[in-house]
């Protein structure tokens, strides 16, 4: 199980940043590399571990309790909702009207001048939120089967409790060639904001594990993270860039993480496993 365990820590974190090099003249490209987690956990399950990937005994891909369907996605947004409202309750110049129409003219394929401002807002809203996650979906599925079908699992299984902090940390470290070769979520900030990611990621992953122990679906926790991610994008684009604090502002910001330790917290309590 160890051994199995190191391959594909290995192998997956020496393919994110083989690829995103190689893919550094090819913004379009980086959005696939979320697909690696799911290739490498594919080829050790079959491989090295000899066990099915799909079916009851496989890596979640089937429906499960579809209620969480629902209710994963809803989750995220909220959460996303609630961290910017509170970001513009200490910072109001944090997001301005003259923007938000900037963006829209410049950002968005669907603006329509004889709409109004709002009306715009609303229809890439809408679109963001109720068809870019399933458009997407096999992209953030690539990323969750890694995560959350296969490593935090078997971590689980190994070491406990513990497991689900030790994918956290495995979950973050992985995204460092994002970090630092896109300026991903904190600019050019790229130490303390490689911490940061660590922290969230082990915060969110210990929820997003907690969801798809109840959901028994991949699916769930798939558009959950989608949700997650696009919400969070479309929401910044109406930002005053000049305004946005990095390390405050954002999921991955001191809101964002001051959220996410109480939804943990409970969530690791919660969690149906002994210390190993």
């Amino acid at each position: 199980m160890k051994k199995a365990l190191v391959i594909f820590v290995a192998s997956t974190l020496f393919l994110t940043s083989g690829l995103a090099f190689l893919a550094l003249e090819l913004d379009q490209f980086s959005p696939f590399l979320m697909i690696v987690p799911l290739v490498t956990s594919f080829l050790v399950q079959k491989l090295v571990l000899k066990r099915p990937i799909f079916g009851k005994y496989g890596m979640g891909f089937q429906l499960g309790k579809k209620r969480y369907l629902f209710l994963a996605p809803l989750f995220s947004f909220l959460f996303i909702v609630i961290v910017y409202s509170i970001s513009f309750k200490f910072n109001p110049n944090l997001f301005s009207i003259e923007q938000a129409y900037l963006s829209i003219q410049q950002d968005l394929l669907t603006f329509n001048e004889e709409f109004s401002l709002l009306t715009n807002i609303f229809i890439a809203g809408a679109l963001q939120l109720l068809i870019a996650p399933f458009l997407n979906i096999f992209i953030f599925i690539g990323e969750e089967v890694g995560w959350r079908g296969f490593l935090y699992p078997y971590l689980i299984s190994v070491y406990g409790k513990k497991g689900l902090i030790y994918g956290g940390l495995i979950w973050g470290i992985w995204h460092t060639p994002m970090i630092y070769l896109y300026d991903l979520n904190f600019g050019p900030h790229h130490h303390l904001g490689l911490i940061f990611m660590i922290i969230f990621c082990i915060l969110s992953g210990i929820i997003l594990q907690f969801i798809y122990y109840k959901s028994r679906s991949i699916y769930s926790v798939a558009l959950m993270h989608g949700v997650l991610n696009i919400s969070g994008s479309f929401i910044f684009i109406f930002s005053v860039k000049s305004e946005y604090r990095y390390f405050v502002d954002g999921a991955t910001g001191m809101i964002g993480i001051t959220i996410l330790l109480f939804l943990a917290y409970m969530c690791y309590r919660r969690f149906p496993v002994q210390e190993g």
